[in-house]
C-alpha cells in the first residue's frame, strides 16, 4: 500500500511463507523473514526491481531491524538452542554474530540515530 493509502498489494510470491516485513529508512529495500525448505531466513527485496536475495544461511531468523542508514540489518537467530543477535549488511556480504554467554535474544531494534533525537528535542 502506498504511504498515501489505497489498496494493499502483495509484494512477493517467493518462498512458502513470508513474515515481519520492515522497510529500510531510505525506502529502497524491504527486509523480511522468508521460509524456504523449512528454514526461516532473512531476505531483502530491492523495491525498484522486486529482486529478492536471501541474506543468511541460518535456520531460525526472526525480527529484522534496519540500521538508521539502511546499510545493516539486525536479526535474532538461533544457535545451539538459544537466541543470539546477528548483524547482516543489506547486500549480504558482511555477517556477524553478536552473542554473549548468557541471555536469549529476541526482537532486536536499533536505537534512534542521534540526528533524529536532535531534531525532535525542543
Amino acid at each position: 500500500m502506498s504511504a498515501s493509502g489505497g489498496d494493499a498489494q502483495r509484494v512477493t510470491f517467493e518462498g512458502s511463507y513470508n513474515v515481519s516485513p520492515r522497510p529500510s529508512a531510505d525506502g529502497k529495500s524491504l527486509a523480511f523473514i522468508s521460509r524456504r525448505d523449512g528454514r526461516f531466513q532473512l531476505a531483502a527485496m530491492d523495491l525498484a526491481s522486486k529482486q529478492v536475495q536471501i541474506l543468511t544461511d541460518s535456520h531460525k531468523d526472526e525480527s529484522p531491524s534496519f540500521a538508521p542508514n539502511s546499510r545493516m540489518i539486525l536479526i535474532a537467530t538461533e544457535t545451539g538452542g538459544r537466541g543470539v543477535l546477528s548483524a547482516v549488511s543489506s547486500d549480504g556480504r558482511i555477517k556477524q554474530r553478536l552473542s554473549i554467554a548468557a541471555g536469549d535474544v529476541r526482537e532486536p531494534a536499533w536505537a534512534p540515530s542521534f540526528n533524529n533525537l536532535q531534531r525532535r528535542t525542543p
